[in-house]
């Protein structure tokens, strides 16, 4: 039931963590617009030219890799008690529905309650208000860095707030996010917590009897007859089973840290971009991406590219950019229509990020299926071009949702390490069909761009991140494509 030793690393993981390490005192280290780090030795021995970084939504590896054999899945016999200290009565169980009912809540204090200082038992009280209000009294949300995060209220448009729907005890968008990840509604999130911070604790615990019908698909999880294509992708090419979000808190915290290495100690999905616009006052993967001239873009599936939004964090560091003079940002902001054009034209960039639409996200509750098939016609496209040749593609999950995992997280600092998410590894030169046990995060990504290109670290979590060499053998016979199509 609670976590395993997360000290494991495999495959050659020390000869890796070697050659992420090595310092370079050159000039990238003298450029003022990137904190002075340590860089990473550039690699000449990595024959990958294009990065391919597709990000999907909120779940779980349990949810999704749980019972994939040889994985550090779901235990034999786990059981789940209801309430701390109780009987150990509820097991995960399969899940032959392509949805869940609803969103389930996946914010700073529900994760931290379904935490539980380790043990990670405490999903069926973490993931309703009045189960998470009572026992996550006295957890306390960290704020913004002023210095690094500015939070500026839009004014307002209009009087009236999208419709959204209240059912049992939260508010819902019209698609059914919990949270501020829809941007038809994402005022959810904040009435959400608003409602839950003054309501008074119970005279009694909370009983398990009256919580929502859907609080159990927390324990839900799904195999090869819901997604077989990521599994399918697994057994030719390589699955990491210890692959962590970064940040114990929802989407655009994480999503800031594939980026740019850290939040700036932020921890909610604030209303962007309907009541907020945010300011990020440090450097990301724009910087240190444009100082080396690497080519990038970074493509998004929900509305306008040059508009910040939770899975789109990146228009929030134009200022930024334009202060130090870096480039040009809205010419790296592209939509999907553009990353398939950017094939078709072999125009690829070296490095890319892919965010979904929501319908295509895989968020609860859409359907899981759609998602898998916008993300395998992606890696479709790239492997019938050219591109495939040289190219790594790494699909990941930016949280876990709210669904339970059985392993406790690394704190490697107050923040974070979050819950472990899916991360498959997809390239001619990926290890087929090798479960990689070497601990990730959604910093990994960027340290894997540093080794290969020698560039500084963007903060001290991607600095001391491992780089995901281990998920590769470059002497081996170059893999061929595994074209998915539909019957």
């Amino acid at each position: 039931m609670g976590g395993r030793s997360m000290n494991r690393s495999s495959t050659n993981s020390s000869s890796s963590r070697s050659l992420n390490r090595i310092m370079m005192l050159g000039a990238c280290l003298a450029i003022l617009t990137v904190p002075a780090f340590k860089a990473r030795s550039q690699s000449a021995g990595i024959p990958i030219e294009h990065f391919i970084f597709i990000i999907q939504e909120n779940h779980s590896f349990d949810n999704y890799f749980g019972t994939y054999p040889g994985a550090n899945g779901i235990p034999p016999g786990t059981l789940i008690p209801d309430y701390p200290g109780g009987p150990l009565v509820h097991a995960p169980f399969l899940l032959k529905a392509t949805h869940v009912p609803r969103d389930l809540p996946h914010g700073w204090v529900s994760y931290r309650v379904a935490w539980d200082n380790g043990a990670m038992d405490g999903f069926l009280w973490a993931e309703y208000r009045q189960g998470s209000s009572y026992y996550g009294k006295g957890i306390a949300q960290p704020t913004p860095n002023p210095n690094l995060v500015k939070v500026v209220k839009r004014k307002r448009t209009t009087d009236s707030e999208p419709k959204a729907i209240f059912s049992d005890g939260k508010f819902l968008s019209p698609s059914g996010f919990a949270d501020s990840e829809d941007d038809d509604a994402p005022w959810v999130g904040d009435a959400n917590e608003q409602l839950a911070a003054p309501e008074p604790l119970a005279s009694g615990t909370p009983n398990p009897a009256k919580r929502p019908s859907w609080v159990i698909y927390t324990l839900s999880y799904m195999d090869d007859s819901v997604i077989p294509n990521y599994w399918t992708y697994a057994h030719y090419y390589t699955l990491c089973d210890e692959f962590f979000s970064s940040v114990t808190t929802a989407s655009l915290s994480n999503h800031l840290y594939n980026v740019a290495g850290q939040s700036g100690d932020l921890v909610r999905d604030f209303r962007i971009p309907r009541a907020n616009t945010l300011y990020f006052e440090f450097p990301s993967v724009i910087q240190t991406l444009g100082n080396a001239n690497v080519a990038w873009k970074y493509y998004s599936g929900k509305g306008d590219p040059k508009v910040e939004g939770v899975w789109n964090p990146l228009p929030g560091f134009r200022k930024y950019s334009e202060s130090t003079g870096t480039q040009n940002l809205d010419s790296h902001l592209g939509s999907i229509p553009d990353f398939y054009r950017d094939i078709q034209k072999n125009t690829l960039p070296q490095v890319c990020w892919i965010t979904p639409r929501k319908e295509q996200s895989e968020h609860p509750p859409y359907d899981v299926q759609t998602g898998m098939w916008y993300v395998t016609d992606l890696v479709n496209a790239v492997m019938q071009s050219p591109f495939w040749y040289s190219c790594a593609i790494i699909i990941m999950w930016d949280e876990s949702g709210g669904f339970y995992d059985h392993v406790a997280p690394p704190q490697v600092d107050e923040l974070g390490l979050g819950f472990r998410v899916p991360a498959l590894v997809i390239s001619p030169w990926s290890k087929s069909g090798v479960i990689v046990h070497t601990q990730y995060d959604l910093t990994s990504p960027l340290a894997l761009l540093e080794t290969k290109f020698g560039l500084p670290a963007l903060s001290t979590r991607d600095g001391s991140s491992n780089s995901m060499l281990d998920c590769f053998d470059f002497t081996q016979t170059p893999l061929p494509p595994h074209i998915i199509k539909k019957n």
